[in-house]
């Protein structure tokens, strides 16, 4: 199995100027990174900037996040929405895609390994963490 590189969702946060990934945010902290290794809890209201970024892109004509990549392949997923009834048939044919590995872990998040050259239209969303949650 490939190793997979990790594209979205991902956290970032910017303490005294310097951008550093984060996770693990506890009630009012958010736990900073440093070459992958946490490295400081700092309190929320310490921090420049707190944003989340998502990747997406199209596969089949469809909207999906690319959760990560590895070995050629981008592994998508999204939660049923609107068209989930297109999804579920989608998914329910595997057979009309044998380049791709579809799983559907519930009713309604569906996800597939797709090679890289089916997916189009790459685009990176950005939400302020610290405008969401008032925070500031």
């Amino acid at each position: 199995m490939p190793q997979h590189r990790r594209i979205s969702p991902v956290e970032y946060a910017v303490f005294q100027g310097e951008v550093y990934s984060a996770a693990g945010r506890v009630p009012a902290d958010v736990q900073l990174y440093r070459d992958g290794t946490p490295w400081r809890l700092v309190p929320t209201a310490d921090l420049d900037e707190w944003y989340t970024v998502r990747t997406y892109g199209t596969f089949l004509e469809h909207e999906f996040e690319i959760y990560s990549e590895g070995g050629g392949t981008y592994f998508i997923g999204v939660i049923g929405r609107g068209d989930g009834h297109w999804l579920a048939e989608t998914w329910a044919k595997p057979e009309e895609h044998p380049e791709v590995q579809f799983q559907r872990t519930d009713q309604f998040t569906f996800e597939a390994t797709v090679p890289k050259d089916m997916v189009t239209n790459l685009r990176e969303e950005r939400t302020d963490q610290l405008e969401t949650e008032g925070n500031r």
